[in-house]
């Protein structure tokens, strides 16, 4: 039974995109129309009374993009690490179990993403992470995964308003699950973790979908959520490859029509 977490969301609802008005100038002719971009919303993370964090982030799903975020950092284990979470006015606060000093035994590291995130990694859950070992035996034809990197564009609505947004889903063989869209990747699937964990969902047979490449930090986020498959339109670093051959996670990337590449535990994909 997953645990119910004292949740408080009081911040103004902002829409994950609005219209502005731009100057079009195409084959010489100049106009002035609407064009629809995505939201930028600063969101302050401060855990125990100690700010933790800055995110830039689509404003929508915020509870799932904190609970995920201190998932992913190895900041909590479980949801039960949670004793309460409050958002408002830009700005999460949660109070989980235990003490917590960014500046102890944590290790700042600045991510790849485009809005240059500091990551912070607890060196004892770091270390910890180069002990999973993905055991998982499901395999999963191509053509399924191809079709879910397929079904995936279709419903990133944000992106087909803005162009200015990532998506990232958790999946199995027969499709969908948990569908996010935000500016960053690294906080679509952080969403995607929240929901996870919220949803008490298990992920040994499931598939972790994204529309960016594939990173290291991006990788140890699949390893920590123990989803054997890791798949995206674009494509890997060595390091992540590394890492996901090391921790057992197999690696599909450059998914395009009909065809895609496997950079790791190819045995996975028939």
């Amino acid at each position: 039974m997953r645990k119910s977490v004292r949740r408080d969301t009081l911040m103004t609802v902002e829409m994950p995109f609005i219209d502005y008005p731009v100057t079009l100038i195409s084959r010489g002719e100049v106009q002035r129309e609407k064009s629809t971009v995505t939201v930028e919303f600063p969101l302050q993370i401060v855990v125990n009374g100690q700010l933790l964090v800055n995110l830039l982030c689509t404003p929508e799903h915020m509870e799932e993009l904190v609970t995920g975020f201190l998932y992913s950092e190895g900041i909590i284990t479980s949801l039960a690490d949670i004793l309460h979470l409050k958002i408002e006015s830009g700005k999460a606060e949660v109070e989980i179990k235990g003490e917590f000093r960014g500046g102890e035994g944590w290790i700042p590291t600045l991510t790849t993403g485009c809005g240059q995130n500091v990551s912070w990694q607890n060196k004892k859950t770091r270390d910890c992470i180069f002990e999973t070992r993905i055991s998982s035996q499901i395999t999963v034809a191509a053509e399924n995964i191809t079709g879910l990197i397929d079904e995936l564009q279709r419903i990133s609505v944000h992106y087909r308003k803005t162009h200015g947004t990532h998506g990232a889903a958790l999946a199995d063989k027969s499709g969908i699950i948990i569908f996010r869209e935000d500016i960053g990747r690294h906080n679509a699937i952080d969403k995607v973790a929240g929901s996870v964990l919220y949803q008490g969902l298990t992920t040994d047979d499931k598939l972790l979908l994204t529309t960016g490449r594939i990173s290291s930090e991006i990788l140890t986020k699949a390893a920590r959520l123990k989803v054997p498959f890791l798949v995206s339109r674009s494509v890997p670093t060595d390091y992540a490859i590394q890492l996901g051959e090391l921790l057992g996670i197999t690696i599909v990337g450059f998914v395009r029509g009909k065809s895609l590449k496997v950079y790791s535990h190819n045995w996975r994909v028939n």
